[in-house]
């Protein structure tokens, strides 16, 4: 490659402060943040470019804010030229632009919400184009021209793919008028569902941002065939999309749920020579382990000794594929196993578990089995005494009550939280 290769790092669906099984996960992410930047001094990146979701929630907690700060500023230290942030469905956009002023200190460009405010032109030390990026955000309805709507579900999907088509043919005059008509590659990001990408991960959807098979898809066609590169994301699973043009999910560094464990998690680097792009997958060293592990209790309990002696901290999911037994049992043995391994257990989730009574019941899974059934269980698998029985039972309903408390507390704020930001959504409408 020439001396002139523009190279760009693409990531996405950082969604720093996100926990997993109650793990605080502020050291994994602080080893990726420390890894990519060596991997930008390493590879001589111009251009990091963050498609979207670089917090976990709209208010991220003091440490989530300290990683990324933190990581920006010694990013301005680096090779980079520019980096471009667009906001995610997780994120504010409000908050990512707050500090625009501070932010171009260390060269970072926040996309805003209309296609105007996307455009982002690097430039050479003479001030001569080198790139234009449309930084597109996550799109809401709000955001898009519903033309043709009426109440059938193919009309409201092809008038809100129209609706994303135009809103990205608008962000690509608007590049070209701030081009000037110099002729450098184009990108585009992009924080969407594209019909045929493959979600991993069980809580993809879980906030609504994703709808598979729902008027929320878009064929890849509706960036059109101008953009050298698409950069993607809020897919978590890092893949290519069928198109006339490059079009590409980051997926995410980090593995974030169980269901994503045996991903690959990549950074991709974009090396334009002229026009001719070369893409390549670099992939992320995880700094914790996430598993699914399968067997009967003894695999389960020898799995995770393992998992223990080779991954401290790692954090897993068992699958129980033995003969039936008590659920109270089953969660109690192998908890107690990962808390002497080292490990956090996720979840378990048996094939087959007895109804409580001690005969086999019929198929469940641990989520339909109450508090209550599964504390008569433990009971009656301990040969509790009558006696014992009666001085238990009042402690464990106060604990019950309590966590329902908790939980009742815990959606209040929630509630407020999310009244504020309509309230400061209004506020900068106005």
């Amino acid at each position: 490659m020439s001396q002139n290769t523009i190279r760009v790092l693409h990531t996405s669906d950082w969604h720093l402060g996100k926990t997993l099984a109650d793990v605080d996960r502020t050291a994994d992410y602080r080893a990726f943040l420390k890894w990519l930047l060596g991997i930008i001094e390493a590879r001589s990146i111009n251009v990091l470019l963050v498609a979207g979701d670089i917090f976990d929630t709209t208010m991220p907690s003091a440490e989530a804010q300290r990683l990324y700060y933190s990581f920006l500023t010694e990013a301005a230290k680096t090779s980079l030229r520019q980096i471009v942030i667009t906001a995610g469905n997780h994120d504010s956009q409000r908050f990512l632009r707050a500090p625009r002023e501070l932010l171009s200190v260390v060269r970072t460009f926040v996309a805003g919400s209309t296609a105007e405010k996307e455009v982002c032109v690097v430039r050479d030390k003479d001030g001569a184009p080198l790139l234009g990026i449309a930084a597109v955000p996550y799109l809401r309805e709000g955001d898009v021209r519903l033309s043709g709507e009426n109440d059938t579900d193919a009309s409201r999907s092809a008038a809100w793919g129209r609706g994303i088509g135009e809103h990205y043919a608008r962000a690509l005059e608007a590049l070209k008028t701030a081009l000037s008509g110099a002729d450098v590659p184009m990108i585009a990001s992009g924080h969407l569902f594209v019909t045929g990408a493959k979600v991993a991960g069980p809580d993809e959807g879980s906030d609504g941002g994703v709808y598979v098979g729902s008027l929320r898809n878009v064929s890849a066609a509706v960036f059109g065939s101008a953009w050298d590169y698409v950069a993607l994301g809020h897919i978590h699973r890092a893949q290519k999309v069928a198109a006339e043009i490059p079009v590409r999910y980051s997926g995410s560094p980090l593995a974030l749920d169980i269901g994503g464990a045996g991903d690959r998690h990549v950074v991709v680097e974009l090396a334009f020579d002229g026009k001719n792009l070369t893409e390549t997958e670099i992939e992320v060293p995880q700094p914790r382990r996430v598993m699914r592990i399968r067997g009967n209790l003894g695999e389960l309990m020898a799995r995770i000794e393992a998992a223990g002696s080779e991954s401290p901290g790692a954090i897993l999911e068992a699958i129980y594929e033995g003969d039936p037994m008590d659920a109270g049992i089953l969660v109690s043995e192998l908890g107690r196993a990962a808390g002497e391994a080292g490990v956090n257990l996720s979840a378990v989730r048996p094939k087959l578990l007895l109804d409580g009574t001690g005969d086999t019941g019929p198929v469940k899974s641990l989520d339909d089995i109450s508090p209550d059934g599964v504390f008569k269980s433990v009971l009656e698998a301990n040969a509790v005494t009558e006696e014992e029985r009666e001085a238990l039972t009042p402690l464990f309903l106060e604990a019950l009550e309590r966590a329902e408390i908790l939980e009742r507390e815990k959606k209040a704020k929630v509630r407020e939280k999310l009244a504020q930001g309509e309230k400061n959504a209004e506020e900068d409408g106005e």
